[in-house]
């Protein structure tokens, strides 16, 4: 028969063993979330260049920053050279070289963007309209236009933040025009040969500092979850990323 003091020393004994496991499962939990929060994503840093008056009639800072869409990761230059190595995905269209943007606060940011993926139906219209940039437009291949075929769009390139009460509010979604099946006739046949893709130009004003993402609103996935599983939700630095404005 167990003795009282056997009977402490055993529930002492459990006790410290569940504290040992909860401090474990924590630490590890920690491990997780620091893996998770960092930032392997390759930056760019807008480049300030002059002044410019925006449509509030203030003078901004002109920021000005390039990128690219691509049918698949080695193009992108934001992945490597090997589509395949550590977990790598060859047919996966990305964002590149640059999916992490960094923003001066307060300034009036230019972006271009070359465009040479397919593409065809939002599964939202919505995202099929430019919104949130100066004038609510954007030009493609030198057309101003405020938004495209829903029918006929290659990704977008959608900026979001979670609203706070630390950080200004920032949303834009400009939709970029696909390349057809013609467009991509030569690529298809030698992936080393790109079409010669969509210039895409915008610009939007920055509020005070804050950390945002941006991401695509085109289903470019594969087949689960409506067209966003695979590229669109397990992976960020293909088909999203962040913004940073400091």
């Amino acid at each position: 028969m167990e003795t009282t003091a056997q009977s402490k020393s055993r529930s002492l004994i459990t006790g410290l063993l569940t504290i040992a496991l909860g401090v474990l499962a924590v630490t590890s939990v920690g491990v997780v979330l620091h893996h998770s929060s960092a930032d392997p994503q390759p930056k760019e840093y807008a480049t300030i260049k002059g002044t410019i008056v925006g449509p509030d009639g203030k003078t901004y800072p002109h920021a000005f920053l390039k990128d690219g869409v691509y049918p698949d990761p080695v193009s992108s230059k934001a992945h490597g050279t090997c589509a395949t190595c550590d977990g790598g995905h060859p047919s996966w269209p990305s964002y590149g070289p640059y999916t992490h943007f960094v923003l001066p606060a307060h300034t009036y940011v230019t972006i271009d963007l070359v465009v040479y993926d397919s593409g065809g139906n939002l599964n939202t219209p919505y995202f099929g309209n430019v919104v949130g940039t100066v004038a609510g437009t954007a030009t493609y291949d030198g057309v101003t236009k405020a938004n495209l075929d829903p029918t006929a769009v290659e990704h977008t390139w959608t900026l979001h933040g979670v609203p706070t009460t630390t950080q200004d509010p920032l949303f834009v979604n400009v939709p970029l025009p696909m390349n057809t099946d013609s467009e991509m006739k030569a690529y298809n046949d030698d992936p080393t040969k790109l079409p010669k893709g969509h210039i895409v130009e915008f610009s939007f004003i920055t509020g005070g500092k804050g950390e945002y993402l941006w991401n695509c609103e085109y289903p470019c996935g594969d087949t689960s979850y409506q067209g966003f599983g695979a590229v669109m939700g397990s992976a960020a630095g293909y088909m999203g990323g962040k913004v940073s404005v400091i």
